[in-house]
C-alpha cells in the first residue's frame, strides 16, 4: 500500500499512501493502511508528499487525510486524480499542491526535489529528500524508458550528479525475474503492427492510468483507419484529465459509444477497461452480451494490453471463456508479450541507476521477500551495503554510520466499510473470547494452484508479538500438507477452507492463542 514514514529530529513526512484490493476477502474490499500506528508513536505527518497517481500510491489519501489536515505535494496530474476524489468524498482540495518535476520543496527539516522517472503513468518522480545530515533516494516506481512515447526518457546528467547518495529506498518488483524491461515505444509499435492485421471491431483493454499506451492506440487507431471510442468511467476520466493537462493534445476525436453501431466494423476500435476481469467493467458486460449499446460478433478482435494482476486469474480466465464463445479473436501478454511492458526496472536497469547515483546504502522495498532478497543480493554485488529486508510495520534508524532495525509495529489489517476505516476481525469468531492479551499472530503466504489444490511459493511472513512460543518450521510443514488437498477455485475460497483447519492447528499447538490475522497472496 505504499505508505512510508521520513523522521527527522521528531518531525515528520509520508510518502505515498495507498490502497490494495484483499482478493483474498468476500467481496475483495478494500485495505488501506493502519492510521492507529501513528497516534500511538505520536506521530503526525506535517507533509504528504506524492511520487505519482497510481491506485496503489494514493488509494487511501481520501480516508487518512482527515485525520492530518496536512499539505499534500504532488505533480500536476496526480494533484488533478487527487482533487477529483477529494469532490467525490465532499472534501476541500485547498491543501493539495502542485509541485512540477524536477522542482523542490521544503517541510520543517526537509527539503524534498521530484526528480522525474520513467513508470507506466505520466509525471513519475523519484524524491531526493534532504536533511542536514542525510540525502536520501526513495526510488518509488520507476524504469529506465529510452522511448517512453510521453515525457523524456531519465536524465542520467541530473542522476550522476546526485553521487554519491546516502540510502537509496529501491523499488524490488522485478529484481528476481527480468534483465530489462521493454520500452512503451516498443508496444506502441507493436501495437501498430497487430492493429493492421486486424479484421472486424478491436477491442483494447488496458489501465485507464497508462496514458502512453492509450496514446499509442489511438494514434495506431488512426492510422488504420479506424475511429475511437472510449468505455469504461475510469477510463473517460483519466482522458479527459490528461487531455486538460496537454497530455494527449494529439489524440484522435472519439465516438461516442452509442453510436459505435452505425459505424462498419472494421472503422471500430474501442479502449475499455476491464483487463482484470472486474465483473461490472465494460468488457465483462461486452462478454455477457449484456452491454445496452454495443455487441461482440465472431471476428471481432480483443488484445489485453495489461498483466494481470496476481489473484485476478480466474476472473480473467472466465472473461476470455466469455469471449471465445462469441468467437472472438484473443491477443493477451501469455501468447503475444510483446503488447504490454512492465512499469518496473529489471536487474540491468537497477544496476545501471545504482552506478549513476552511487548508494552506500539500500533499503530495498515493493515486491515480495523473495524480490526484495532479490535485490539485497544485487546491491552487495555492486558493494552496496543492504543489511536489511524490512517489512510492514518496521522502524528502522538510519545514521552516519549504519542502517539498523529499530522496532516492529503490527499492522493490523483495516478495510473500508461503507466508506469506513474499519478492523478487519481476526480469524476468531466474537464468542470465542478476548484473545488480544495474549498477543498477534500475522501470518502472509504466497500460493498458487498446483493440480486440484494449492501450493505454498516462497516463505511465509510470520510477524509475532505473541506471549506463546510458536514453532514455524512445523506450521510450513502443515501448510504443505494440507494446501495440496483445499480445492478452491480461488483464493477468497481457499481461506474459508483454510481457516477452521488453521486455527484447530493452532489450538492444539500453542498454550495460548492469540489474535489471528491470516493473508492468503496469489503469486
Amino acid at each position: 500500500m505504499n505508505f512510508s514514514l521520513y523522521g527527522y529530529e521528531g518531525q515528520w513526512i509520508a510518502v505515498d499512501c495507498g490502497m490494495m484490493i484483499r482478493q483474498d476477502l468476500t467481496e475483495t474490499p478494500l485495505q488501506v493502511p493502519n492510521p492507529d500506528t501513528l497516534d500511538d508513536l505520536n506521530i503526525r505527518p506535517e507533509a504528504l508528499v506524492i511520487t505519482h497517481g497510481h491506485e496503489d500510491h494514493i488509494g487511501a489519501i481520501a480516508w487518512l487525510w482527515p485525520r492530518w489536515g496536512c499539505p499534500i505535494h504532488a505533480t500536476p496530474l496526480a494533484a488533478a486524480l487527487l482533487r477529483a476524489k477529494f469532490n467525490d468524498h465532499g472534501l476541500t482540495t485547498d491543501s493539495i499542491h502542485v509541485i512540477d518535476p524536477g522542482d523542490a520543496c521544503e517541510q520543517g527539516p526537509f527539503t524534498i526535489r521530484f526528480l522525474p522517472v520513467t513508470h507506466s503513468i505520466p509525471e513519475s518522480c523519484a524524491l531526493l529528500i534532504v536533511t542536514p545530515e542525510q540525502r536520501v533516494l526513495h526510488t518509488g516506481d520507476w524504469k529506465l524508458d529510452a522511448d517512453p512515447v510521453i515525457g523524456s526518457p531519465p536524465d542520467e546528467a541530473m542522476f550522476r550528479a546526485l553521487a554519491p547518495v546516502d540510502l537509496v529506498v529501491g523499488d524490488s518488483t522485478n529484481a528476481a525475474t527480468t534483465p530489462s524491461t521493454r520500452s512503451e515505444g516498443d508496444v506502441a509499435r507493436a501495437l501498430e503492427r497487430r492493429l493492421a492485421e486486424c479484421r472486424g471491431r478491436i477491442i483494447i483493454s488496458c489501465f485507464a492510468s497508462n496514458l502512453a499506451r492509450v496514446l499509442a492506440i489511438g494514434r495506431a487507431a488512426e492510422q488504420c483507419g479506424r475511429r475511437i471510442s472510449l468505455m469504461g468511467r475510469s477510463m473517460e476520466r483519466m482522458v479527459g484529465i490528461a487531455r486538460g493537462l496537454g497530455y494527449l493534445d494529439d489524440f484522435p476525436p472519439t465516438v461516442p459509444v452509442h453510436d459505435l453501431g452505425y459505424l462498419p466494423p472494421e472503422e471500430v476500435l474501442v479502449i475499455a477497461t476491464g483487463s482484470q476481469g472486474e465483473p461490472r467493467s465494460a468488457l465483462s458486460r461486452l462478454a455477457r452480451n449484456q452491454h445496452p449499446n454495443f455487441e461482440l460478433i465472431p471476428g471481432d478482435s480483443v488484445i489485453f494490453s495489461a498483466k494481470a494482476i496476481p489473484g485476478n486469474e480466474p476472473l480473467i480466465e472466465r472473461l476470455q471463456q466469455g469471449l471465445k464463445q462469441l468467437g472472438v479473436v484473443i491477443y493477451d501478454g501469455e501468447n503475444h508479450p510483446e503488447l504490454h511492458a512492465s512499469g518496473h526496472p529489471g536487474r540491468d536497469e537497477i544496476t545501471t541507476l545504482y552506478r549513476w547515483i552511487q548508494p552506500r546504502y539500500l533499503l530495498p522495498v515493493h515486491g515480495e521477500r523473495p524480490h526484495q532478497k532479490a535485490h539485497q543480493a544485487l546491491a552487495k554485488a555492486l558493494d552496496i551495503q543492504a543489511p536489511l529486508t524490512p517489512s510492514n510495520g518496521d522502524l528502522i534508524r538510519f545514521s552516519a554510520r549504519e542502517l539498523t532495525h529499530e522496532a516492529s509495529h503490527p499492522q493490523h489489517p483495516c478495510i473500508i466499510d461503507r466508506n469506513r476505516i474499519t478492523p478487519l476481525p481476526e480469524l476468531f469468531n466474537a464468542e470465542s473470547g478476548d484473545h488480544d492479551r495474549f498477543g498477534t499472530l500475522f501470518l502472509a503466504i504466497s500460493v498458487m494452484p498446483n493440480g486440484h489444490g494449492w501450493c505454498r511459493i516462497g516463505l511465509p511472513l510470520i510477524e509475532s508479538q505473541m506471549t506463546a512460543a510458536l514453532d514455524e518450521t512445523a506450521l510450513i510443514a502443515w501448510l504443505d500438507d494440507h494446501l495440496p488437498s483445499l480445492a478452491s477455485h480461488h483464493i477468497a475460497q481457499l481461506r474459508q477452507a483454510l481457516r477452521p483447519l488453521l486455527m484447530e492447528y493452532l489450538t492444539t499447538h500453542m498454550r495460548h492463542l492469540p489474535s489471528v490475522h491470516l493473508q492468503l497472496i496469489a503469486a
